[in-house]
């Protein structure tokens, strides 16, 4: 895809808040193979909401042999788009199969009476995969996951968040697919800050980028950027001070539906700032004409609605010292140009 294409449609997928904030050092494509697994869980996750148990899952019952591993077909294209990056994909999968993952859990008793044992804790010790099976000449991939970690990436009590699979896909990066994760959470209230060490804690950046002014120019602008072009949902971005210091990162969290509306209130004010000009100013094609830029540009509007205002009062107070502007248009293009030049 090129950097000029935006995603038109979103294929949404839901994950666990908890895997949404954890605190994982994910590659690119390590993360996009994780989010593939987590796809392909969608069935189970609704049904999981719904109320549904995890041994009712009929994904468990198809366990083979009763052993505590589950397995996920996958079509290879899915990961190699062409074979140049087939080296680097079965790099990423060793990477994940050696990714040490801790769960503990409760053993319930199989029969409930006073005679039963109590609940016992159980640790498991697994990779955050088993194992990946490719055949050679195949088209498909097998990937084993350990019933458990199955179960930590399908668990819906603590919430879920709701992203598009395929911004995953589509950046380079591993910051702009974390940023885009987290925001996608907190999208429903708007306004996501956190304090600059909450922020390196939950992208893994420890001692990378000790300087703030580094780390926002290096990890969060290319994301910012990056995902006004690409995602669903993206952000503006603003910091808090206590004095000269920043303490907060704030993200100021919108969407694709939010920003058409935004756009289209922004046509209808483009459309009365150009009568108001026509009719207030005597402007006509040529003076539009040269005002053009300013005028395309939506974010330039709310300065001239204000500046228009300001040359309204100035022509007014001119007219009462019996000193009036010779050539409104002219006068107006002027100060306009002024205005946006000194900007």
């Amino acid at each position: 895809m090129s950097k000029e294409t935006t995603i038109e449609s979103y294929s949404l997928i839901r994950q666990p808040y908890r895997i949404t904030m954890a605190r994982w050092d994910f590659s690119v494509l390590q993360k996009r193979i994780l989010t593939k697994i987590i796809s392909k869980l969608q069935r189970e996750i609704s049904l999981l909401e719904h109320g549904v148990e995890f041994g009712q899952l009929e994904l468990f019952k198809k366990c083979i042999d009763n052993s505590d591993t589950i397995q996920l077909k996958f079509l290879l294209s899915e990961f190699v788009r062409d074979g140049n990056n087939y080296a680097q994909f079965k790099k990423a999968i060793n990477q994940l199969r050696a990714f040490n993952v801790e769960i503990f859990q409760i053993i319930l008793p199989a029969v409930k009476s006073k005679k039963a044992k109590k609940p016992e804790e159980e640790l498991i010790l697994t990779g955050l995969i088993e194992r990946a099976v490719i055949k050679k000449y195949a088209r498909d991939i097998t990937i084993s996951l350990h019933k458990a970690t199955a179960m930590e990436l399908m668990k819906v009590a603590n919430g879920l968040t709701v992203f598009a699979e395929d911004v995953m896909y589509e950046t380079n990066n591993k910051y702009t697919q974390k940023i885009y994760e987290i925001i996608c959470q907190w999208k429903d209230i708007g306004v996501y800050t956190l304090a600059i060490e909450k922020f390196r804690e939950l992208l893994v950046l420890e001692n990378k980028y000790p300087e703030t002014k580094i780390l926002i120019r290096n990890v969060i602008r290319p994301s910012e950027i990056e995902l006004k072009k690409i995602g669903d949902v993206f952000f503006d971005f603003s910091t808090t001070k206590r004095g000269n210091v920043i303490t907060h990162f704030n993200f100021i969290i919108k969407t694709k539906a939010c920003l058409k509306k935004e756009n289209e209130h922004l046509i209808l004010v483009k459309e009365d700032t150009i009568n108001l000009l026509r009719q207030h100013f005597g402007f006509k094609a040529i003076h539009l004409d040269q005002i053009k830029y300013i005028l395309d540009d939506f974010n330039n509007i709310p300065t001239l609605r204000s500046k228009l205002t300001e040359l309204a009062l100035k022509s007014a107070d001119r007219k009462m010292s019996c000193q009036p502007v010779k050539d409104v248009p002219a006068w107006t293009v002027r100060s306009i140009l002024n205005e946006f030049q000194k900007d």
